[in-house]
C-alpha cells in the first residue's frame, strides 16, 4: 500500500463496514467517512491525531524543528477535529511511542514542549501513556482531544444540510503545508528565496488553530463544519460532501491562498490545493456573506467559496470550466518526499 492516509475506498470497505456494534443511546456520531470526531450523549466531543508518521527524515528527532512542527500540527489537528464537531476543546491525552535509544532527557524536553503548547492554548493534559520499543525508529506522539459540545441540543449534520447553502472557508489553504516544505527543504529554498521571505513562510505554522473560528461560528449558529488537514482543500471538499450527504461546487479563484504558498509550491511543482492545510475550516450555512462579515469583524479571515448541491458531484469551477474533484489520494508532501 502507498504511504500516507489510507484511501477512502479502503476505509469504507475495510474499516467502516467492519464496525457492527453501534450504541446510539450513548454515541451520537460514530465512525463515518468525513467525520473526524465523535459526540456522546453527555456532550463530550473526542478527536485524535498523531505526530511522527508523516515524515521519514533523519531530522525527525528530539528537539528538531521538524519534530516540533509535526507535534504542533498533530495537537491542533486533534483539537480542530473536536472544534469542527461544535466542541470547545478542554483537555488532551498524550500517548508516546518512543525508540529504544531515547534518553530520559529526551522525554523531558518533548513533554516540556507539548506542555508549553497546551499551556498557551489553555488545554489541560489529562493523562496518557509512554512506551519504549524497538519497533519505531523515531518518536510517535498521539493526541486524543476532549471538549464540550457547545449547542444546547445535538444536531445531526445530514438532517440540516440543504442544497444552496454557502460554503465558507476561514483561514488560508496550505498554510501548514508551506511551513512543512520550508522545514524539509530550507537549504535548497535559500538558493531561490531570501531568508526573510522563508521566515514569513515558516510563520504560517502559527496559523493552525481553528478553535477561535469554530467557537465563534458555532455561537453564530453554524452547525456544519469540517477542518482541513492532509490532502488540502480538495480532500476537505470531498469529505464535506460525505459528511453532509450533498454535492459541493467551489470556485477556484475564490479559495484563499497566500503568495508564499504559491511560490514555494511552484519551486517543487506541487499543487497547493492538495497540500496539508491545518488552520483552514470549511463551514456550510445560509447567507454565508453575513457569516464572513461576522468573522472578519472579529479578525478571522473568511470568504464564500461555493455552495452545497443536491447531487453527489464534487466540482471545482475555473474560468467557466467544470473540473471534478478526485477522491482523496494522499498529500502533496508525500510527492515531495518520494
Amino acid at each position: 500500500m502507498k504511504k500516507g492516509k489510507v484511501s477512502e475506498n479502503i476505509i469504507s470497505r475495510s474499516v467502516i463496514k467492519t464496525i457492527k456494534y453501534k450504541n446510539r443511546s450513548y454515541i451520537m456520531t460514530g465512525a463515518a467517512l468525513g467525520s473526524d470526531a465523535s459526540v456522546n450523549a453527555v456532550g463530550t466531543v473526542m478527536g485524535t491525531a498523531g505526530a511522527g508518521l508523516m515524515f521519514e527524515n533523519e531530522k525527525l528527532w528530539y528537539g528538531s524543528e521538524l519534530l516540533n512542527f509535526d507535534v504542533k500540527r498533530a495537537f491542533f489537528n486533534a483539537v480542530n477535529n473536536v472544534a469542527a464537531q461544535c466542541g470547545e476543546p478542554k483537555a488532551v491525552s498524550v500517548n508516546l511511542v518512543l525508540p529504544r535509544k531515547t534518553k530520559e532527557q529526551d522525554i523531558k524536553s518533548l513533554m516540556r514542549m507539548i506542555s508549553g503548547i497546551c499551556e498557551r492554548e489553555k488545554i489541560e493534559i489529562a493523562g496518557g501513556d509512554t512506551e519504549i520499543t524497538d519497533n519505531v525508529k523515531s518518536p510517535i506522539i498521539n493526541f486524543t482531544a476532549f471538549g464540550e459540545y457547545m449547542p444546547e441540543e445535538f444536531t445531526d449534520i445530514k438532517s440540516v444540510a440543504e442544497e444552496g447553502m454557502d460554503i465558507v472557508i476561514s483561514g488560508y489553504i496550505a498554510a501548514s503545508g508551506t511551513a512543512a516544505l520550508v522545514h524539509l527543504k530550507r537549504d535548497a529554498l535559500l538558493e531561490r528565496f531570501q531568508g526573510s521571505y522563508l521566515e514569513k513562510a515558516l510563520a504560517l505554522e502559527n496559523c493552525m488553530n481553528n478553535v477561535p473560528a469554530s467557537v465563534r461560528a458555532c455561537h453564530y449558529g453554524v452547525r456544519i463544519m469540517h477542518d482541513l488537514s492532509r490532502g488540502g482543500i480538495y480532500s476537505g471538499l470531498w469529505e464535506l460532501a460525505e459528511k453532509t450527504g450533498k454535492g459541493v461546487e467551489a470556485v477556484m479563484d475564490c479559495i484563499p491562498v497566500r503568495q508564499e504558498t504559491i511560490e514555494v509550491c511552484e519551486r517543487y511543482n506541487l499543487n497547493p490545493y492538495k497540500l496539508l492545510s491545518n488552520g483552514a475550516m470549511l463551514m456550510a450555512v445560509r447567507n454565508g456573506g453575513e457569516l464572513c462579515e461576522y468573522l472578519n469583524q472579529r479578525e478571522i479571515h473568511a470568504v464564500v467559496i461555493g455552495r452545497l448541491t443536491n447531487n453527489n458531484d464534487k466540482v471545482i469551477l475555473k474560468n467557466d470550466e467544470k473540473r471534478y474533484i478526485e477522491p482523496p489520494r494522499g498529500d502533496q508532501l508525500y510527492v515531495l518526499m518520494n
